[in-house]
């Protein structure tokens, strides 16, 4: 199992494509930070998580209890980019750390748009994504609905 699966490791325990809130909740509940609106849930981790070598804010959205997406970004704290110091080379920075862990995860991408790169599978996708307009940049796992 591994990210091709649509599957990453956190303490030692899986977050899956097909994954359950409650299951989730079970594991992962004194870690992390949640929010709910109406049939969404969502989890962030309070602190960074290695993931494959790298250090990532993870968050977990639910829809209907199912897992919907995951988004990882760079916790590297070089990299923090606030409102009143804001510099368009600290997230490019961030942007091909993303990619280049993409690509050291699951090899050279199947799109590469201006926007990022992504990956297409049978339970979702994988982008490492740059929103121009939110001055964001992330990595996003997208489950198919079950």
């Amino acid at each position: 199992m591994g990210l091709k699966d649509g599957t990453i490791l956190v303490n030692n325990n899986e977050i899956f494509y097909g994954m359950k809130s409650d299951n989730f909740k079970n594991i992962f509940s004194s870690e992390v930070n949640s929010y709910a609106n109406r049939e969404i849930e969502g989890y962030n981790f309070k602190n960074p998580q290695i993931i494959d070598g790298l250090a990532l804010w993870v968050r977990i959205v639910f829809k209907k209890k199912s897992i919907s997406s995951i988004e990882l970004k760079n916790a590297d704290p070089k990299l923090k980019n606030p409102y009143e110091n804001w510099s368009d080379d600290k997230v490019e920075l961030k942007r091909k750390s993303h990619d280049e862990w993409l690509i050291n995860q699951l090899g050279q991408p199947e799109e590469r748009k201006p926007a990022g790169i992504e990956y297409n599978y049978t339970w979702g996708n994988v982008i490492s994504y740059y929103d121009s307009k939110g001055g964001d940049t992330g990595i996003r796992l997208n489950y198919y609905t079950e």
